[in-house]
């Protein structure tokens, strides 16, 4: 199994079935170049898609939730 990075994505694709989606990253002189490609069967795009979307939802609930409990902390520190 390959570990892709990716900063960003480039081309998306629906071929033969696969949803193919072009994961950029950024090299050591700051240059873009390919990660590597997201093959998805088309049957399954959906609800992957939907997982990630929901992963990347939650991920910032716990985020915004960890930072107001920061600012929370801040301020009652700043009281005493």
């Amino acid at each position: 199994m390959s570990t892709i990075l990716v900063d960003r994505v480039g081309a998306v694709v629906f071929n033969n079935g696969l949803l193919r989606v072009d994961c950029m990253t950024t090299g050591p002189n700051n240059e873009e170049r390919a990660g590597g490609t997201l093959l998805i069967p088309i049957n399954v795009a959906g609800p992957v898609l939907q997982s990630l979307i929901a992963a990347a939802q939650e991920l910032d609930k716990r985020l915004r939730e960890q930072a107001q409990q920061q600012q929370q902390k801040a301020a009652e520190g700043a009281k005493t």
